[in-house]
């Protein structure tokens, strides 16, 4: 295959994924992931803030029902279930550290996508030097870090792709309401 028709196929393979041809080829991208944010409540009375791609499926998600869960596109050279990961989230303010796992692929994902998730913010609820007021904050910093109004760049291993600012309404008072 000629340089020129390599280059074509990843250029098609990165717009069926809505990523830019710089995170395809490998390299850190600073290019807006296309798509929406929402706040969902589901039958079960549990809320989920989402960034959804332009076909629907879920790039990032944080919801608060058996447990606390984030769920996001892995940024880097995909790995198989259960290995462990860690992607930082960062707004131009502030950035976290997440460690978790490369968890199980559904129809609800992009497609040729790896996806982390992490239970819990990495921590077990019933660890008493944690839950309560520790907790409390830990999840105040990540809000503060989703709540700000700035894009959120999502990295790991020198790979990223960036989510708008989180502009849905209320979404977090109505979110911390209910967990």
């Amino acid at each position: 295959m000629t340089t020129h028709a390599k280059f074509l196929a990843i250029l098609v393979a990165a717009s069926r994924l809505g990523l830019s041809t710089t995170v395809a080829a490998g390299g850190t991208s600073k290019d807006t992931w296309k798509g929406a944010w929402k706040f969902e409540i589901d039958r079960q009375d549990q809320p989920a803030l989402s960034y959804y791609d332009t076909r629907g499926k879920t790039v990032f998600r944080i919801s608060c029902g058996a447990h606390f869960d984030m769920r996001a596109v892995y940024p880097a050279a995909p790995k198989r279930d259960d290995t462990k990961v860690s992607i930082t989230i960062a707004n131009g303010k502030m950035q976290m550290y997440f460690a978790g796992v490369i968890g199980a692929g559904s129809e609800y994902d992009p497609a040729h996508t790896t996806i982390f998730d992490q239970p819990d913010l990495g921590y077990a609820r019933d660890d008493p030097e944690l839950y309560e007021d520790k907790w409390h904050a830990l999840e105040n910093r990540v809000f503060d870090l989703l709540d700000s109004g700035q894009p959120l760049t999502i990295s790991a291993e020198g790979k990223s792709y960036v989510l708008p600012p989180a502009n849905v309404p209320r979404w977090r008072r109505r979110f911390q309401k209910i967990c």
